[in-house]
């Protein structure tokens, strides 16, 4: 099930869509080491169509083939192992990668807006969320500080810093 984007319209989808292509002319877009290195174009294509069209499900549906099989893995004991990537990895990927695009994005247009604060919400349901995000849920944070932080260093903001992580269930809204 795609996460619920309270904010998914057009406008934030442009907004959206101009962060991911800034990233990519500037070099600062992120590859996910899941991806074969042969894939990565292939797989900015299909995030910048779910960006301007679709959604996280659309973008799973399209990224179990680009997948690497395989990974590295750090053991109990500090060395490294091989194992099998997960069978949820093409989920973890596009919904990580469409919702940071579209958290950027919106607090992009709530900038643009002059509305300069947002809200976290959960966007997926939990059975058993983490108790560090629940803690956020309904936090309002600076849009400003949101994109910086989704675009670079990540903030010391305990309120912020759980966006972006893999598989947080976490997203913003305009308030």
């Amino acid at each position: 099930m795609p996460l619920q984007y309270e904010n998914l319209d057009p406008t934030t989808r442009r907004y959206a869509y101009a962060e991911l292509e800034q990233d990519l002319r500037n070099g600062t877009y992120h590859n996910s080491e899941r991806l074969r290195p042969e894939a990565v174009a292939e797989y900015q294509r299909l995030l910048s169509e779910a960006l301007r069209y679709y959604d996280d499900r659309w973008l799973e549906e399209r990224t179990g083939d680009l997948l690497v099989e395989s990974e590295s893995r750090r053991t109990r004991t500090g060395g490294t192992t091989t194992a099998r990537v997960p069978h949820m990895a093409a989920r973890l990927v596009a919904e990580g990668d469409f919702n940071r695009y579209y958290m950027r994005g919106i607090a992009l247009r709530a900038i643009e807006e002059g509305r300069q604060i947002l809200e976290i919400y959960r966007a997926r349901l939990s059975l058993e969320p983490r108790p560090e995000s629940v803690s956020v849920e309904g936090s309002r944070v600076p849009a400003a500080e949101v994109l910086a932080h989704l675009r670079g260093p990540l903030s010391p903001n305990p309120a912020v810093a759980p966006l972006g992580r893999t598989n947080s269930g976490l997203s913003v809204r305009l308030v």
